[in-house]
């Protein structure tokens, strides 16, 4: 949010797209996540209007995950089997989505 509301003036004379990488989309239920990840976004475009918004499941690197009581809970949702782990992302999809929007960004 910083960087948008630093840059909130620029950004209005541009054309952009954004997009969001989020392992909850993954999930086998993901439509339900998908309009629950768009609200994670709405701050953003209370203050800019991106010309696409894209959303992807994403990668859960337990490794970079710090061990924490914070954490303690998606750590157990994984091991449950309720939470996704490892790369999920769709690099074709990423890339069809990235096509996709190019000529709306040169026009």
């Amino acid at each position: 949010m910083q960087f948008i509301q630093t840059h909130r003036a620029e950004l209005a004379q541009k054309r952009f797209a954004e997009f969001t990488v989020c392992i909850t989309l993954a999930m086998s239920n993901s439509e339900q996540y998908r309009t629950a990840v768009a609200k994670w976004v709405e701050p953003v475009r209370a203050q800019v209007k991106p010309l696409s918004d894209g959303f992807f499941p994403g990668m859960l690197d337990f490794k970079k995950l710090p061990l924490s009581l914070d954490t303690l809970g998606v750590r157990l949702t994984v091991v449950l089997g309720i939470f996704p782990r490892d790369d999920r992302r769709d690099w074709n999809t990423i890339r069809a989505w990235a096509e996709s929007i190019r000529p709306m960004l040169l026009d």
